[in-house]
């Protein structure tokens, strides 16, 4: 009997020290692939931004603007740390749904990515309700920030929203 309680211990710690070990490590060299869409459309010229989210302000990582298509690339050589979120927000642009309209400069579009970042993103206005939603009580005015555990758990809830 006393042999499976330590074995049970042992097993715990192992299992305690490997999730110790995995909330340390950091992202690095991110890269995304995707498309900003508004009315069921491109949105073009729009300029996207990556931030990282963690307990203090948010740190911008990177930032392009789509093409004609709506598409975009960003990439980042910096280090993310363990605690922290991604997250997109696309500002401005021009719907190709009403073509020669301009640019809206109110249009501000949101994505919340979590801790490691899909290849490809789509951000339209389904992952903006997905992630204001979910984000809620973590929005400061235009930034994303909290504690590491509350980032988590509101980023892990966006799929359940939006894919």
């Amino acid at each position: 009997m006393f042999r499976s309680y330590r074995r049970a211990f042992a097993a715990t710690s192992l299992t305690i020290a490997l999730l110790a070990s995995m909330n340390s490590l950091a992202i690095a060299t991110v890269r995304i692939e995707g498309q900003v869409q508004a009315g069921g459309g491109a949105l073009a010229s729009s300029t996207v931004t990556l931030w990282a989210a963690s307990a203090g302000e948010p740190k911008q990582l990177a930032q392009a603007k789509t093409d004609s298509g709506g598409k975009f690339q960003l990439s980042t050589e910096e280090t993310v740390g363990a605690d922290a979120v991604l997250y997109m927000v696309a500002n401005g642009g021009e719907a190709q749904v009403n073509k020669g309209s301009g640019n809206n400069p109110a249009i501000a579009l949101l994505a919340v990515l979590g801790p490691t970042p899909p290849a490809r993103v789509v951000v339209n206005e389904m992952t903006t309700i997905a992630s204001v939603w979910t984000n809620n009580q973590l929005i400061e005015g235009t930034a994303i920030k909290g504690s590491a555990v509350a980032l988590r758990i509101a980023a892990s809830n966006v799929p359940s929203f939006v894919d």
